[in-house]
């Protein structure tokens, strides 16, 4: 039988009693208050330090007290301190005046509830056949599309299927919301893609002063009531191409110049008119390889529309669904028929003049169809907009003021550069 062990205890230093003289307490009480002094200087400087913003560039992001706002969608960089001004003080009104800014363009383009004293979207869709003021920001918008011949607008009913089948979390869930693979799905979105291609069963009247007027026939009202349907219109893949300048105009207006904002979905604003070097990663997908095919150079200002059947982060997943199979779900809905379509794998677009809505409204016909139209790509420069695309391994620019660089190339992929002269 084993002995018993008795438990070892810790181990306890002696204490020691330690007789303090009182000779010299006068220097040591001085030397103690220099210390705390010390200490107190070096804590307050990390503090300062954790929360004084240093120049150059650095991401401003939505104050956290913001409500809902789109800031998640946007990143700004600013490049702070050139100014001359104190950058904190810079850091301080340029996070107010974007915070405010996103805050504001979330209520303008929110389909789900109103907001007093914004007109809008929700505004508009619950009160058809009535005459309803709308903030200036979605007067414009709304412009901009009538001015276009654009019926994307009208897809509302239909925007909200995507968002369910872009959600799905395995196939089975997701051919329930897909007109390719369910009759019912396909039975509705021919039914929304007809009643938006037809003026006489939607329209939206422009009456000046920032009054709009949605005209919705009794027909559609009786189907959207029986489909529990009340969001007639919504700028859905298109709503960041307007939030996007409208962010950048207020930061413009205001003399904030030196920065970049871009959305997770593809639309940036370059703000920077100083003649500085920017560059984009232009990415190619083939089969179900995306990479870093060129590096884009150019120089602000400059609005970059960049569109692609592919998402480059998790936030751009959200707006896709991919099966098992490697299909992919499009959220670039064709009003004809109501199905996703993309004539490339990708398309970036260029404007000095433009924003990027207005650059959106002319690439978005040629990109959503089944094929894209070369002598239509070849046509936007006369309208101050620079596309490039890819084809195969033929990077395609039409653009004199972009630079190239970095073109991939390894064993098996090497691409190359066809520039043509506007």
């Amino acid at each position: 039988m084993a002995r018993e062990r008795k438990p070892r205890e810790p181990y306890v230093p002696p204490i020691r009693k330690i007789e303090l003289s009182d000779r010299n307490f006068g220097l040591r009480a001085v030397a103690t208050v220099l210390l705390l002094l010390i200490g107190v200087g070096a804590l307050a400087y990390g503090i300062i330090a954790l929360i004084t913003p240093e120049g150059g560039w650095q991401e401003i992001k939505v104050g956290s007290s913001a409500n809902l706002s789109c800031g998640d969608d946007f990143y700004l960089y600013y490049e702070l301190g050139v100014s001359g001004e104190s950058v904190t003080a810079e850091n301080r009104a340029i996070t107010s005046l974007y915070t405010d800014a996103a805050v504001h363009a979330y209520r303008v383009f929110d389909t789900l509830q109103s907001w007093d004293g914004v007109g809008n979207l929700w505004d508009v869709n619950h009160h058809p056949n009535e005459a309803v003021e709308v903030d200036p920001v979605l007067y414009e918008a709304f412009s901009l599309l009538e001015e276009h011949h654009s019926r994307l607008l009208y897809l509302g009913p239909l925007y909200g299927m995507y968002e369910s089948l872009f959600f799905c979390q395995d196939d089975g869930e997701a051919a329930n919301f897909d007109p390719l693979t369910d009759p019912g799905a396909a039975a509705f979105a021919a039914e929304c893609a007809a009643f938006a291609q037809d003026p006489e069963s939607i329209d939206l009247a422009l009456l000046g002063d920032n009054r709009v007027q949605l005209h919705v026939s009794q027909e559609y009202l009786t189907w959207a009531a029986e489909n529990e349907e009340e969001r007639f219109l919504d700028f859905f893949w298109l709503k960041n191409a307007f939030i996007a300048d409208d962010l950048a105009d207020t930061l413009i207006d205001a003399g904030y110049t030196r920065g970049t904002l871009s959305s997770y979905d593809g639309y940036l604003r370059c703000l920077d008119s100083s003649g500085a070097s920017y560059s984009l990663d232009f990415t190619a997908r083939a089969g179900d390889n995306v990479r870093t095919a060129a590096m884009v150079a150019y120089a602000g200002p400059m609005a970059i529309v960049f569109l692609r059947d592919y998402p480059l982060n998790s936030m751009d997943a959200q707006r896709f669904y991919e099966y098992m199979d490697g299909r992919r779900c499009l959220p670039y809905v064709d009003p004809t028929d109501g199905l996703g379509r993309a004539a490339l794998p990708e398309l970036a677009c260029f404007s000095r003049e433009k924003g990027c809505a207005e650059t959106l409204m002319e690439a978005a016909p040629l990109y959503v169809a089944d094929q894209i139209s070369q002598n239509a790509l070849e046509t936007l420069p006369a309208a101050d907009i620079w596309p490039v695309w890819c084809d195969g391994t033929v990077i395609h620019a039409s653009a004199s003021e972009l630079t190239f660089s970095s073109l991939y190339r390894d064993e098996s992929v090497q691409y190359t550069l066809e520039q043509t002269s506007p």
